[in-house]
């Protein structure tokens, strides 16, 4: 699987940030009554709130490609947690299976970064492509370039990220989410719009965001014993990995974490 991918990550992920997550799904403007495709679903942390955005009229197919995702939505529709009907779907998004204009909206987020300029390119074509004329596409991204964690000298993340850049692809892509506004225009679409949004915690934190945190800063020591970096920086990055150690940023009064992120929608063209 894709690094930083696997369904407990994201689930800790999704918790510790749930209010701003939530905030940028409200924002794209789902309506009731719309027939919605969730493009790489996970672990299905948005479904509650988009069936419910959509509502008992709307409804949901939740598409993703590790199968183990799909098992856990599909265990949560057993369990009728959502507002809507909801199906789901094993496969990637640079073909997808579904005929020409089926749906309302796509809703898609932190898959970009995962995805060479030329899969991204073929996964934009597919969903113009499903999604109706006048039909919304919503895209939203994590903004590396945003990202802050204090107190903390900021040039050894700096370092981290750039030479993690050559041999992580993702990361490299994660450079790449501003651009997401010009690759939707570039897919043909109109009336683009774009908004960011800044995920900020200070101490003392919740049990799930000092989980999720400490996850990041075990991401980021294990980046460092892979890439080449001054021997100064990797026996930093290994002293940091011991989040317990009374004078780890976590355990600062202090402590101030921050995540970017961009949601970019585009419409369909109606044919004239």
């Amino acid at each position: 699987g894709h690094s930083l991918s696997e369904s407990a990550f994201l689930d800790s992920h999704f918790e510790a940030m749930k209010p701003e997550y939530e905030e940028m799904l409200r924002w794209v403007g789902m309506q009731p009554g719309w027939k919605v495709l969730d493009a790489g679903c996970g672990g299905g942390s948005y479904l509650p709130l988009l069936s419910e955005l959509v509502g008992p009229s709307g409804n949901i197919t939740a598409h993703d490609l590790a199968p183990e995702n799909i098992e856990r939505v599909d265990s949560l529709v057993r369990e009728k947690t959502f507002c809507c009907q909801v199906q789901t779907r094993v496969g990637n998004l640079v073909s997808l299976p579904y005929e020409d204009d089926s749906f309302d909206a796509v809703w898609c987020a932190n898959i970009t970064q995962y995805l060479t300029n030329e899969e991204l390119e073929k996964m934009l074509a597919e969903f113009r492509r499903v999604v109706k004329p006048g039909g919304l596409i919503a895209v939203k991204e994590f903004d590396i370039t945003a990202h802050a964690q204090c107190p903390f000298d900021p040039s050894m993340v700096w370092r981290l990220y750039n030479e993690a850049r050559n041999s992580m692809a993702h990361m490299d892509h994660n450079f790449r989410a501003l651009e997401l506004p010009v690759r939707l225009k570039g897919a043909d679409l109109v009336d683009t719009k774009y908004k960011t949004f800044l995920s900020e915690r200070k101490s003392p934190l919740r049990p799930v965001e000092r989980a999720f945190i400490t996850s990041i800063f075990q991401f980021q020591a294990d980046a460092a014993e892979k890439i080449s970096l001054p021997e100064k920086d990797k026996t930093f990055w290994r002293d940091f990995r011991n989040v317990n150690s009374q004078n780890h940023i976590l355990n600062s009064q202090d402590l101030y974490f921050r995540e970017g992120h961009i949601v970019v929608t585009g419409v369909v063209p109606k044919s004239v």
